[in-house]
């Protein structure tokens, strides 16, 4: 749990420039971004009503990553979020739990502390300008623009090119290629830069109507991202993703198609179904599966993979999902059907089949099958005993 919770923290880094536990909610699919809006609208009293894990677990993997955060020299802002009534929202009624989920936390900004009232002027004058933009207030952005600029040229400028960009992302007419270059590679930057903790708010709904407008779109893999699949994942349309994906052809020859649907699929707590995706993705790709790997938002399977990596005497990557139904038995009394003739596929039936199956004569013959296939993923067996 907590290298993958720190993964989690780096990504958001990465994406985003910030750490904010309301973002981590909606990346992990601990929270639905529909319960998400209902409570910015002020529909939801307290937001951890809505979450789709133990509050324990949640309240837990915060912890670990706020602590991570700290170590990593990052500095702490208190959010304050409103509904469109301009109310305070309440995340948990808990007050200490409420305060850790509004703290963000973001690289520390090289500028001195300048005269409390002429420095929030312009705090203000681009906080209005934010909640301008979220809200479609198409009659006050002119006039909060130039309020802005008088202040901080270069940061109107910044403003003024996302506003161009999402005009230009919703004209009518534009290809469906240039539609996801302009959001995928402008406006998501700009927003995550200028708009910070509603990005979200601003972005999501772009990436709702891109997906949209893909349904039925087939997947060519010289365009991986010019997909549902893709967009629907930044779009937190999670069944729609495993849907897009569902309706192309032998999905499974496509790493990535098979890493999406095992990410959706765990957003949606289907479990077994994330670990059989993973588990072809290993069996058929294993190269691709090294890379992807490190992108799941999944915690138990990027801690396994970690301690797989550091198995003596190493096994090849194929041999991953026999490995873990090896050390999780009870992991291999579910429904979990993978066919095929490679080494990987039958290391893995036969773990499922040992796992299984109580210490008798029968688990003698398929100890002997295991240790002739790999007598290296057989000592590990043992091992593990």
């Amino acid at each position: 749990m907590r290298s993958s919770t720190r993964h989690h923290v780096d990504q958001l880094l990465i994406e985003q420039g910030r750490f904010s536990p309301v973002a981590w909610l909606l990346a992990t699919g601990y929270l639905s971004y529909s319960n998400y809006i209902d409570w910015r609208d002020g529909l939801i009293e307290n937001l951890d009503s809505c979450f789709t894990a133990p509050r324990e677990r949640i309240i837990e993997q915060l912890a670990i990553a706020t602590n991570y955060a700290r170590t990593l020299g990052l500095s702490e802002t208190r959010d304050t979020y409103l509904s469109t009534e301009q109310n305070e929202l309440i995340i948990s009624r808990n007050s200490q739990d409420d305060i850790n989920f509004k703290t963000d936390f973001a690289p520390p900004q090289d500028r001195m502390q300048m005269d409390l009232f002429f420095d929030s002027a312009p705090i203000y004058a681009e906080n209005e300008l934010i909640d301008a933009i979220i809200t479609h207030n198409k009659r006050k952005i002119p006039e909060l623009l130039d309020t802005l600029y008088a202040f901080d040229p270069e940061k109107h400028e910044d403003y003024a090119l996302l506003i161009v960009q999402e005009k230009k992302f919703r004209a009518p007419g534009l290809s469906l290629p240039n539609k996801l270059d302009t959001l995928d590679n402008t406006l998501m930057p700009l927003a995550v830069k200028l708009l910070r903790s509603e990005a979200i708010r601003f972005l999501t709904p772009l990436w709702q109507s891109l997906s949209a407008e893909l349904t039925d779109y087939p997947f060519d893999p010289e365009l991986p991202k010019l997909h549902v699949s893709y967009s629907g994942m930044k779009a937190f349309l999670w069944h729609d993703v495993t849907k897009a994906i569902e309706q192309e052809p032998d999905y499974v020859r496509e790493p990535v198609l098979l890493f999406r649907y095992a990410e959706a699929s765990f957003k949606q707590d289907r479990e077994l179904s994330g670990l059989e995706h993973w588990f072809l993705l290993f069996l058929l790709h294993s190269e691709s599966a090294e890379q992807l790997i490190k992108q799941t938002g999944h915690h138990l399977l990027s801690d396994d993979w970690q301690r797989f990596q550091k198995l003596d005497p190493e096994l090849p990557t194929q041999f991953f999902p026999a490995w873990i139904l090896l050390i999780k038995p009870a992991l291999a009394k579910q429904d979990l059907i993978l066919n095929g003739e490679a080494e990987g596929f039958l290391a893995f039936n036969l773990a499922k089949q040992l796992s299984a199956e109580p210490l008798e004569s029968t688990s003698v013959a398929l100890r002997a099958d295991l240790k002739k296939l790999n007598p290296d993923l057989f000592r590990h067996f043992l091992d593990s005993r």
